[in-house]
């Protein structure tokens, strides 16, 4: 037996094919715009409203009303010409869900932004915050940058001081510096305007990664070249060592080289002794050999 959601996919199948093949709007509203409503399921009802026009919207919303779904009202309001807007926006603003408040006051006409604000506001979410800001003209800019700003997230820090206007680079950066991400420290430095580029450089400094020590002052201008040079000598990798003494202005490439001077020099050492001792091991074996065939 096929479930409702099948029977209810039916439906759509049978109205849509209707309407393809030219069966006019008024005589499908006459004959089935009441059993869609006695079957009180509020996303047929909100595909009926929206694909046939003409149907009595106003004394059959309220199915779809009570059903205090946010997204289904947000979708209604936007989509239904004659929608009961300020019900539907306010079974949006109850929710407290920052999705739906943040599209019904970017897509709806007259919506009340300050009470969609509030909602995602006190939702927390950084990633919404951002978003308001960034596309709901009238938001209040400075609350929601403190939300993401407490929120410590990098990502959405990095997003908020990189696309947004008049916001606060160094209390951004700052959150960046206290997550310890290397990624994002090091993108900050990079690609911000007025960015403590020493603090977050310290930031990857302390990692002890000579690859992004090395990344870091290639692509970040005024990082301290020497303290990230001596993050990488004490790696002790001789290839970055290498690398940074080639390619990087200012590098101080006496130390790196002496680096990687000493670091051959013990290489050749380790073969050496490698070598004496196999010799070594090869001689008594030879030495030995006669002894044993004698037993």
């Amino acid at each position: 037996m096929n479930s409702y959601n099948d029977k209810e996919e039916k439906i759509i199948e049978m109205i849509e094919s209707l309407i393809r093949n030219g069966v006019d709007a008024e005589l499908i509203i006459s004959k089935f715009e009441s059993k869609i409503f006695d079957l009180k399921k509020p996303e047929l009802y909100f595909w009926f409203a929206k694909n046939v026009k003409g149907i009595d919207i106003e004394s059959n919303e309220q199915t779809v009303i009570d059903k205090i779904d946010p997204e289904l009202s947000y979708k209604f309001a936007r989509d239904i010409a004659g929608a009961n807007i300020k019900t539907h926006e306010q079974i949006v603003i109850n929710s407290g869900d920052p999705e739906w408040n943040y599209k019904f006051a970017r897509d709806i006409a007259g919506a009340d932004v300050r009470a969609h604000s509030k909602v995602v506001i006190n939702s927390g979410d950084p990633k919404w915050n951002y978003n308001f800001a960034k596309d709901i003209k009238g938001a209040d800019v400075k609350a929601h940058e403190q939300v993401i700003i407490n929120s410590g997230d990098p990502e959405w820090n990095y997003k908020f001081a990189r696309y947004i206007e008049g916001a606060d680079v160094r209390a951004h950066g700052q959150a960046i510096i206290n997550s310890g991400s290397l990624e994002w420290n090091y993108k900050f430095a990079k690609d911000i305007i007025g960015a403590d580029v020493i603090a977050h450089g310290r930031v990857i400094i302390n990692s002890g990664d000579p690859e992004l020590n090395y990344i870091f002052v290639r692509d970040v201008k005024g990082a301290d070249v020497r303290a990230h040079g001596q993050a990488i000598i004490n790696s002790g990798d001789s290839e970055w060592n290498y690398l940074f003494a080639e390619g990087v202005k200012g590098a101080d490439v006496k130390a790196h080289e002496q680096f990687v001077f000493k670091y051959g020099n013990q290489i050749e050492s380790e073969l050496e002794s490698l070598d004496n001792y196999l010799d070594d091991a090869v001689a008594s074996s030879e030495k030995d050999a006669p002894k044993s065939m004698t037993k």
